[in-house]
């Protein structure tokens, strides 16, 4: 009923309030009496000793059409105390009137905008049962004033504003200065994320020209060496994108640019770009697809490489011998990408921090020294945003394992 009329999104109810029961029991008791004067008058007339006879039965009819009248305005005062209310929250005051049987009013006071909270407690009564008036007045020209008479404990009830007012404000004042700290912070990651990547640019572009021959003729350890150095520059670049990318969902600022794109062509340029690096190893490397259409809605950058990617490479990074295996299919309007290998598995201690930022396995960084432990942290983040899951499987320490992304269809 009354909690109906108001959203409370992100507000807690910190005190609902109703009239002092003395207001009720005084207007009760009023119409009550004056319900009773015709039958009091009847009385008198029937008790007369002498000289009245006339046919009373019409006047007691009236009687009768005046008690219910009466009764009914009871049930009117009944209603209008039970449903007059005022609702305090951590953020407004929500003003309840009830002005008829079918008329509701709704008004709001936000917390911030009240410049003065009057209580007025008069005559023995009040002073006796402990209730009174309470008035609050506001700046915002866009809200009325609000009034409540029969405020039970009005005293309380102002203290219990103004402090939250205070804190209001102050929660306010401290929101402020993070969101500033946080575009600060956000900054200065851009700002050293652009200028590390710069120069890892240049280092691996002169390493390259070294490795390469184009600078004329090197020994052969001076090339191995350019080529060693090469591999890892680039590798540190990725490090600096991944951490760069993690930055912004672990924020919550996570954007997509969302368009229908073919997976399975995804999936197929991304591994032909990683069989040699199987091959090298030794591993068997072989891509599985069901039949099907396999179109998703979804942001391709992110999903091609932080999540099809991360996962094929870190099978070839994880797997000292034997193979991996892909596969694609479609099932509803799923579409599930997974990656199996026979590599060095994953602990069931491993398995609860495999995707939170920094979660390293206890001994992955012995066979990839590379790891940030940031890749599956970011890729379960870009499949979360587009509504999809993605999950591992393993039997333990050596046993290899089975990583599943599935992702929603596009219709």
């Amino acid at each position: 009923m009354i909690m109906s009329d108001i959203d409370f999104r992100n507000e807690n109810i910190l005190l609902t309030v109703r009239k002092h029961w003395i207001i009720f029991a005084r207007d009760t008791v009023g119409i009550l009496i004056i319900g009773t004067i015709p039958f009091l008058f009847l009385g008198g007339l029937s008790a007369a000793p002498y000289g009245f006879s006339a046919d009373l039965s019409f006047l007691r009819v009236l009687a009768v059409l005046w008690m219910l009248i009466c009764w009914f305005a009871a049930a009117m005062i009944w209603t209008a105390y039970y449903l007059d209310t005022w609702l305090i929250t951590d953020k407004h005051i929500y003003t309840i009137d009830q002005v008829g049987l079918f008329d509701r009013k709704v008004r709001t006071v936000a917390l911030d905008h009240i410049e003065e909270i009057n209580v007025h407690t008069e005559g023995i009564l009040q002073t006796y049962f402990g209730f009174g008036l309470i008035e609050i007045q506001t700046a915002s020209p866009s809200e009325h004033d609000a009034r409540f008479e029969g405020m039970p404990d009005p005293e309380y009830v102002r203290a219990l504003i103004l402090d939250q007012i205070e804190h209001y404000v102050k929660l306010e004042k401290e929101n402020v200065v993070l969101q500033t700290t946080t575009k600060d912070q956000e900054k200065l990651i851009h700002l050293v994320g652009h200028e590390v990547k710069g120069y890892l640019t240049k280092s691996s572009a002169a390493f390259a020209a070294i490795a390469e021959g184009d600078l004329g003729h090197v020994s052969q350890p001076v090339q191995q060496m350019a080529g060693s150095a090469l591999a890892e520059t680039r590798k540190g670049v990725d490090t600096v994108m991944n951490i760069l990318q993690g930055a912004d969902p672990a924020k919550g600022t996570l954007s997509l640019e969302k368009k229908p794109f073919d997976a399975k062509a995804a999936i197929a340029d991304i591994a032909m770009s990683l069989q040699e690096s199987a091959r090298v190893k030794g591993l068997t490397f072989d891509l599985f697809v069901g039949e099907g259409m396999f179109t998703v809605n979804g942001d391709e950058a992110k999903l091609r490489d932080n999540v099809f990617r991360n996962l094929i490479d870190n099978a070839v990074r994880y797997t000292p011998s034997g193979g991996i295996r892909m596969e694609l299919t479609k099932i509803g309007a799923v579409v599930r990408f997974s990656v199996q290998d026979t590599g060095v598995g994953i602990t069931p201690d491993d398995m609860q921090k495999l995707f939170t930022e920094g979660g390293h396995g206890e001994h992955s960084q012995d066979v990839n020294k590379e790891s940030t432990g940031f890749g599956l942290s970011i890729a379960k983040q870009i499949v979360d945003a587009h509504g999809g899951r993605i999950w591992a499987e393993s039997a333990g320490a050596g046993a290899g394992s089975r990583f599943i992304v599935e992702l929603p269809a596009a219709q």
